[in-house]
């Protein structure tokens, strides 16, 4: 009999926001937080994610938008907009949807990449699916009352 566990994604979104200590050209803060999304994707890889589902990233500063995207574990990263100027604040949201490795450890990867390549003053990691309610057996659940912030310790 096969465990259908590794059938259930880990599914986290984080909330960022930092700020650079002088402007980034558009076309460096492109390429630094195209790495950054390259790196979590291939942290996730290496750490045993047997499929991405996809690794998403979408990073305002004033009016510029950037909006990124993986979905392959050789890291590869589309860039659907870009910014046009340059960057020193910044927000941004992540989507991480694997398959095969647990919500905390993906969770970890993430944080860990943040604050080895980014300038972050501030992360906050939720659960998409499943909940932190240690009584709750559910995988699945969306019970709204549930705990959702994953701890990183």
């Amino acid at each position: 009999m096969t465990s259908d566990q590794e059938f259930i994604p880990s599914a986290i979104a984080a909330t960022l926001s930092g700020s650079f200590s002088a402007p980034m050209s558009a076309d460096d803060a492109n390429g630094l937080f195209s790495k950054f999304l390259s790196k979590v994707t291939t942290d996730c890889a290496e750490a045993g994610a047997w499929m991405i589902g996809h690794i998403k990233a979408n990073v305002r500063s004033g009016e510029g938008f950037l909006s990124i995207s993986s979905t392959t574990d050789d890291g590869n990263v589309r860039m659907r907009l870009s910014f046009t100027g340059p960057v020193k604040e910044y927000s941004m949201t992540v989507n991480v949807i694997v398959y095969g490795v647990d919500r905390q450890t993906t969770a970890k990867i993430l944080v860990s990449d943040v604050k080895g390549m980014l300038a972050c003053d501030n992360i906050v990691v939720h659960s998409e699916i499943g909940c932190e309610d240690p009584e709750c057996e559910d995988p699945m659940c969306r019970n709204e009352d549930h705990k959702r912030v994953i701890t990183i310790r």
